[in-house]
């Protein structure tokens, strides 16, 4: 293999990919760098590409099957790091997220959290460093 193994992104499946574009992009800054359809059938999906702003590489892809509900979320945790988790709270709820935990200062670990949700119910853990 050329490249060490490394982390790609993390995909998550959504049944409104509209909403759930313009919340990652909202509360998060990710922008939609292109969409892809593809798959046949029962297998066929749309999917936003999400980067980093200033970054051609996926951080997040948001796949919308075709023909069938995505799972009921709770398949994962996702974890991103934040200049102010007070304003991300802020910009979730906004951008039709929810609150879990709000945000609580760590000061042992040197973060500050707060766990959300999005408009669909995928939970995400924002961090930010203190």
């Amino acid at each position: 293999m050329a490249d060490d193994p490394r982390f790609a992104f993390t995909k998550i499946l959504v049944d409104d990919l509209e909403t759930e574009s313009t919340f990652y992009n909202t509360v998060l800054g990710l922008v939609e760098k292109h969409r892809v359809a593809g798959g046949e059938g029962g297998g066929a999906y749309t999917q936003s590409v999400m980067c980093c702003v200033g970054s051609d590489e996926p951080s997040l892809l948001l796949l919308k099957p075709l023909h069938r509900k995505a799972p009921t979320p709770g398949e994962a945790v996702l974890g991103f790091a934040v200049a102010d988790v007070d304003e991300a709270v802020r910009a979730t709820e906004r951008a039709g997220g929810s609150v879990r935990t709000g945000p609580r200062s760590l000061p042992e670990h040197g973060l500050r959290i707060a766990q959300v949700t999005d408009p669909e119910g995928h939970l995400l853990e924002l961090m930010q460093r203190l």
